[in-house]
């Protein structure tokens, strides 16, 4: 009898313990599928502004700048390093893209310098099906936080498949549209903040050509 009791306790706690795993996966899943959805509709956009500040251990601070209209495309890159700062400006008008180079030195600038840097909304918590979601969900810690005046979630330990997550690291995602707004991986914190339907023209312009020295291709 005292066996059948013992066994009895054992397989009333395992099927606690199966419930609360199944209670924390569904939670998450339902939380992760809603901000996957939401996502979505900035996902086409073709008029849209990003801008990243990562700040590393050391002080150094790195700000991009990214500006997108239909087929035009600007991408400013500041690194700031113990108040030294460096500035790389890349323009793309729909066929070619001009780069700029600013630094205490000099000031180069390379015509039809190739690719640019092109900046997508990504989807963070992106997997390849439902099933992928719900296995990342059942190893997840999802929380509600406030950052920046925004209601987000903080996620630990989701898998997704646009990109890669190192243990230990924090991703905030904004609950009303599912966007990436900040990230710890390790020494690092990245920030992110958007604008959509706002860019104009005037932002694609570049800069005087004569007050830099030209640079041919490599």
């Amino acid at each position: 009898m005292k066996v059948k009791k013992v066994w009895k306790i054992i397989g009333m706690i395992i099927a606690i313990l199966i419930l609360f795993v199944l209670i924390h996966t569904i939670r998450n899943y339902v939380i992760i599928t809603d901000l996957q959805d939401k996502n979505l509709q900035y996902s086409n956009s073709s008029n849209y502004f990003i801008k990243s500040v990562a700040t590393e251990e050391n002080g150094t601070m790195i700000t991009m700048e990214y500006y997108k209209k239909d087929n035009k495309q600007a991408v400013f890159l500041e690194r700031n390093l113990n108040g030294e700062i460096s500035k790389i400006s890349m323009y793309h008008n729909g066929e070619r893209t001009d780069t700029f180079w600013d630094n205490k030195e000099n000031k180069t600038v390379q015509l039809d310098s190739g690719t640019i840097i092109e900046v997508n909304i990504y989807n963070h918590l992106e997997t390849e099906n439902h099933w992928q979601t719900f296995l990342g969900s059942l190893f997840a810690k999802v929380k509600s936080t406030n950052y920046n005046g925004k209601e987000c979630y903080k996620i630990k330990g989701f898998l997704s498949s646009s990109s890669l997550t190192f243990e230990g690291a924090e991703t905030y995602i904004e609950k009303a549209t599912g966007l990436f707004v900040k990230n710890i991986e390790g020494t690092t914190i990245t920030e992110k903040e958007y604008k959509f339907d706002c860019v104009e023209d005037t932002i694609f312009s570049e800069p005087d050509i004569s007050q830099y020295t030209l640079k041919g291709k490599e």
